[in-house]
């Protein structure tokens, strides 16, 4: 569900990914959690995310997605 979110916030006309915030499950992080810039978003595969860092977020560790000011989605029981 968090990939199909994103992809909306990419391509619908009424989205924008540079006003969002991605939280994910990053182990070692404070509280577990870490939280990117949707403009730190270089492609999407079909199981993760790929920042422009390289690194490769899978899609199940994706906990909430906050857009400007507004909850967008969140993963029942996370974040």
């Amino acid at each position: 569900m968090a990939r199909k979110v994103i992809d909306l916030m990419i391509w619908h006309p009424k989205g924008d990914i540079r006003k969002c915030k991605i939280s994910y499950l990053h182990r070692g992080a404070h509280k577990n959690l870490k939280t990117i810039k949707g403009t730190d978003i270089k492609k999407l595969e079909k199981g993760f995310m790929i920042l422009k860092k390289g690194t490769a977020i899978p899609y199940h560790r994706i906990v909430k997605i906050e857009c400007g000011d507004k909850l967008i989605w969140k993963k029942r029981g996370k974040g």
